[in-house]
């Protein structure tokens, strides 16, 4: 097995994700992912912006993944 150290820009951070995640677990396994997905936003404004910028750059999730996710996180709490 060899090991690799990658930084990835945040606007192909989900293409690159869903690459790896094709593959089994026995070919390819993730050992840290130290991205920090922040849905806490404080304004109206903030949510505008952000969505914006996500349809600008084809960069969203699904709400059912979305809503994964969060159970997820709050089952890890």
């Amino acid at each position: 097995m060899h090991t690799l150290k990658l930084q990835v820009n945040e606007s192909i951070y989900s293409q690159v994700l869903s690459f790896i995640n094709k593959f089994q677990s026995n070919e390819i396994s993730l050992i840290e992912d130290t991205q920090q997905e922040d849905y806490i936003v404080s304004s109206i404004e903030e949510v505008q912006r952000r969505v914006l910028k996500a349809e600008s750059n084809a960069n969203y999730i699904s709400a059912d993944k979305f809503w994964t996710d969060m159970d997820k996180k709050i089952e890890a709490l």
